[in-house]
């Protein structure tokens, strides 16, 4: 080559590989064809800065032209717009030319054809519950939008075709030209997706997707315990895969309402129980609510204000079919609202008796 391929890159003599490949790059992002579309001068330059490129990025290259000033054996890049890809980072050119779109044709195995089996979506379906319905379990009806597979192609998304053979779109090879810029590249060919069999016509019921709308209506059983976030699911229920692939599964999550006697700890039930002032000082029997009804709870004498007592097996259910939780029933002192002057009297007279101090453990 007639000029100095140090100068056409615009560096000092015998500049090391590492200046030869930063200059390049920042040249070729300056000169390029895409990036300069219709400008003959820039396209040149392009070509000129390729072709020094390909001899100085190449070190055994490079020492023959450092030590004699030319390289005899060399053969300049054919096309006129070649290009050399070493040491070059596309993403310095940003959003001036698409590269990710060329090199994911470029490279067939990094993008798979757009017709492979491809799994459905799961679906999740809401279910609100009340506390004794999650403790007894229940059978709710419901109507399920979701994809299926297309009768018609068999989920395939094609047709059968009348006569096998080779695609007719790539004659068999299983891949497709196509062309960026100076760029000239194969991918797998979209019609058959790089098999080179004919796939047959799409199919014209579900327009290739392989799926179409459906909706159904099932009835699903809740089980005893279930709690809110619990899912039921149902095995490829869900959205039909498209091209033939696996269907998803159906999901029933369940939301518990709060409920106004009851509050759900985990495995167990807690309910607050009101006393009288009597009833805790002397002892009682007391009737209390429960999930499955009315049962009688003993209240020894001298029962404070915030004691629980544990009722075993009356809490929830387990889901896993082992021992049922507990029902805590926590104690509370209820005091009248109107209280006449007798009751006031025996209240003092008590006091007099029974002279305490309850706050005398906080050291007040």
């Amino acid at each position: 080559m007639a000029r100095d391929l140090y100068a056409v890159l615009e560096l000092p003599p015998k500049s090391p590989l590492g200046e030869v490949k930063k200059a390049y790059k920042r040249l070729a992002r300056k000169y390029h064809p895409d990036l300069n579309p219709g400008d003959k001068s820039s396209e040149d330059r392009f070509k000129e800065i390729s072709e020094a490129y390909a001899i100085l990025s190449d070190p055994d290259k490079k020492k023959k032209y450092d030590t004699r000033g030319y390289v005899e054996d060399f053969a300049p890049p054919q096309g006129g717009r070649g290009v050399h890809f070493e040491g070059f980072n596309f993403e310095d050119l940003g959003g001036a030319a698409n590269f990710s779109d060329i090199f994911e044709s470029f490279f067939q195995g990094a993008r798979q054809p757009d017709n492979r089996p491809e799994s459905g979506s799961d679906i999740v379906i809401p279910v609100t519950l009340t506390l004794h319905e999650a403790f007894s379990g229940k059978k709710v009806k419901l109507t399920v939008p979701h994809k299926t597979p297309c009768s018609a192609c068999g989920g395939s998304g094609r047709t059968a075709p009348a006569r096998r053979g080779a695609c007719p779109k790539c004659g068999g090879s299983g891949k497709e030209g196509i062309s960026k810029g100076p760029f000239q590249f194969a991918r797998p060919c979209r019609h058959c997706g790089g098999t080179g069999n004919n796939p047959g016509e799409i199919c014209a019921s579900c327009g290739g997707s392989g799926r179409k709308d459906a909706v159904d209506k099932i009835e699903v059983t809740i089980p005893a315990g279930v709690d809110t976030g619990s899912r039921i699911r149902a095995k490829g229920k869900g959205e039909a895969g498209k091209f033939g692939g696996p269907s998803g599964s159906l999901f029933i999550e369940t939301h518990i309402t709060k409920d106004h006697l009851f509050e759900r700890e985990g495995p167990n039930l807690k309910v607050r129980l009101p006393v009288t002032f009597s009833e805790a000082g002397l002892g009682a029997k007391i009737e209390i609510p429960t999930m499955t009804g009315k049962t009688l709870l003993k209240i020894p004498p001298n029962t404070g204000s915030g004691q629980v007592f544990r009722l075993r097996g009356k809490g929830m259910p387990s889901l896993l079919g082992g021992s049922s939780g507990d029902l805590l029933v926590e104690v509370y002192i209820s005091v009248p609202d109107v209280i006449d002057e007798k009751s006031k009297e025996l209240l003092r007279e008590f006091e007099r008796l029974n002279p305490e101090n309850p706050r005398k453990k906080m050291g007040l």
